[in-house]
């Protein structure tokens, strides 16, 4: 299971789009033990659920690799490029910007975590594929699908504008244990300065239809 550390923001602060992940599924022994109030381990979970039955259930999310994004309210219908980071820290981006980028180190859409997805608000003279982002609103729904046309359906339930170095890096990229699919673009005033604009504005889902056949 992929996780997101708070110690990798502070090199992910100035990013153009979005930022890095790590992920660790290393868990040492001592964590499946609890001391107790006399200071000895309590027993294992393994022990325990040979004394008592208990219903286990199991995380059948996996998700889907990504290939293509609709959003009817905005009239977005394009492919999704897997993208990964850049030695300075930064989410790179699509190589085609009509494209939109997939933050391919991280979750897994429809998998339990934050899914991302960048994409360019404009080239400073013409639209780009994110341009009317900011227009979505709560309930609006957005289509991502796999190689096999496969969809999942996100819902939108939040949206949220932050300065360009204040984002909360770990809302958006870190672990959730809902399926959720945050959407990224630049917003605000260019800078000529730091050629970038001032602000990131993010759309947050939630996925609302599972897929139906496993990959």
């Amino acid at each position: 299971m992929k996780q997101f550390y708070p110690i990798i923001a502070v090199l992910i602060l100035a990013l153009v789009l979005a930022g890095c992940s790590t992920q660790s599924d290393a868990v040492s022994n001592e964590e499946t033990q609890t001391p107790n109030a006399n200071g000895q381990q309590a027993e294992s979970l393994a022990d325990a659920s040979t004394k008592t039955k208990i219903e286990i259930i199991k995380d059948k999310r996996t998700g889907i690799v990504p290939a293509s994004i609709e959003i009817p309210a905005i009239k977005v219908n394009t492919k999704i490029e897997n993208v990964g980071t850049l030695s300075d820290g930064r989410m790179d981006v699509p190589k085609n910007p009509d494209n939109v980028g997939w933050y391919e180190p991280g979750t897994l859409p429809g998998a339990p975590g934050n899914a991302v997805l960048a994409g360019h608000v404009d080239d400073l003279t013409s639209p780009a594929v994110f341009y009317d982002l900011h227009k979505l609103k709560k309930g609006d729904k957005i289509i991502v699908k796999n190689q096999n046309g496969d969809p999942l359906t996100f819902e939108v339930y939040d949206q949220k504008t932050f300065p360009r170095l204040d984002a909360p890096i770990e809302d958006i990229f870190g672990f959730s244990y809902a399926s959720t699919l945050n959407l990224i673009t630049c917003s605000g005033d260019y800078d000529a300065e730091t050629t970038e604009r001032a602000e990131r504005t993010v759309i947050y889902t939630k996925l609302v239809e599972e897929k139906k056949d496993s990959l």
